[in-house]
C-alpha cells in the first residue's frame, strides 16, 4: 500500500480554493484500526518521515 495524505482538503480552508496537493509518504502495512465513523487507521511506514516535513504536518510522533 502507497500512502499519500494531505493535511487539509482546500487550500486556505475556504470553499472554491484549489484543492491542497497529497504527499506520498511511500509504502505502509496496516497495523490496527478504530471506530467506524470516522475510522481511525494505524499504518506502519516502511520509512520514517522526514524530519524536515514533521513540522509541517504537525504530527505527533
Amino acid at each position: 500500500m502507497l500512502l499519500f495524505v494531505r493535511e487539509q482538503r482546500k487550500q486556505d480552508g475556504r470553499p472554491g480554493a484549489p484543492t491542497e496537493p497529497f504527499v506520498c509518504l511511500g509504502f505502509a502495512t496496516y497495523e490496527s484500526h478504530e471506530c467506524e465513523r470516522p475510522m481511525a487507521i494505524r499504518w506502519r511506514l516502511e520509512r520514517e518521515i522526514p524530519a524536515a516535513w514533521l513540522p509541517v504536518m504537525a504530527l505527533a510522533v
